[in-house]
């Protein structure tokens, strides 16, 4: 496998936004942020004024940079004049059915952020974190020097493919926008095989005569797994026998409609079976009364894939 690096020219809440079928429930921890091997990106040497560094936006395509403007000089030359990152400006999805919490015109991808937002009732600003559609196992944590988040992006193995990553900045005027970044590439990904990509940057602060800092990082991990072929779920009695079998259609169904799955009386257990390609052998997993839901992992949209939550309601 060849992996290698490109780079081309007040309070604090946190939200969940329901995401379509083939899209996990994302799991939320208050936890410090391990630190993986990877890659990292400061971004000290990039100019936006007081604009907030607010998350990240991951794309398969390079985004290309803005044409220079052209200017005539004293002498009546034409000379082209760099403006500097062209700033690409998103707004909220005011779609509840939309896998994007930010929607960028004309770029596709997903992101993960940490937006400041006013309140209705108090017009006070309120910081929320949350992601897309496919992120999973979402990690927040706050200390007095730095605000971090955290989160997994599940792809295929098997597969050849690129990431970007883009700096999302928020103005204080609550405007959103991103600035191209960079990127990894490789051959092919192996089973729980993890790339792990940082961006953060620090603002300094004075304070009754005293300097302090404050980091606000973003870590992203892709991560490679192999893709089931099928699921199915098995409801058994206690006597090991199935007494009903649910596709994953049917899963999907009620991991989108946020519904339970409500079990019979009779039902003891649960067996999920998951089909792998190839000679590989197939995955069994059992639930019983101690557990309140079940998740797995399945094929999404755009290639990757995404964990399916369903919550279990026993009798």
């Amino acid at each position: 496998m060849k992996l290698k690096l490109m780079r081309e020219t007040g309070k604090i809440r946190l939200a969940l936004f329901r995401a379509p079928a083939r899209i996990a429930a994302l799991v939320i921890c208050l936890a410090a942020v391990p630190v993986l091997s990877g890659c990292s990106l400061a971004l000290e040497d990039v100019s936006t004024g007081k604009d907030r560094l607010a998350g990240v936006f991951v794309t398969r395509n390079y985004i290309e940079p803005g044409l220079p403007s052209l200017e005539v000089n004293s002498r009546g030359e034409i000379v082209a004049k760099d403006t500097g990152p062209e700033k690409i400006y998103g707004c909220c999805s005011s779609s509840a059915e939309s896998p994007s919490v930010v929607i960028f015109p004309g770029l596709e991808g997903y992101g993960i952020y940490n937006l400041q937002i006013s309140e209705e009732e108090t017009q006070e600003p309120a910081r929320y974190g949350t992601c897309d559609f496919p992120f999973s196992n979402l990690h927040f944590n706050v200390s007095d020097e730095e605000e971090s988040m955290e989160a997994d992006l599940c792809v295929p193995t098997a597969v050849s493919a690129r990431y970007y990553f883009n700096p999302v900045y928020q103005q204080e005027d609550g405007q959103i926008y991103l600035l191209a970044g960079s990127g990894v590439s490789t051959d092919s990904f192996v089973d729980g095989q993890k790339l792990g990509h940082s961006i953060s940057e620090s603002v300094s602060r004075t304070e009754n005569g005293e300097q302090s800092s404050q980091t606000m990082r973003f870590t992203i991990n892709i991560v490679a797994a192999v893709p089931p072929r099928e699921t199915e779920l098995f409801l058994m009695n206690q006597e090991n026998r199935p007494l009903a079998c649910l596709s994953d259609e049917q899963l999907e169904t009620l991991s989108e409609t946020g519904e339970p799955l409500v079990l019979p009386a009779d039902v003891s257990y649960l067996v999920l079976r998951q089909s792998m390609p190839g000679d590989q052998p197939d995955i069994h997993s059992l639930f019983d009364r101690s557990h309140s839901s079940l998740e797995y992992l399945t094929p999404a949209e755009d290639g990757y894939l995404g964990y399916c939550s369903v919550a279990l309601e026993w009798p």
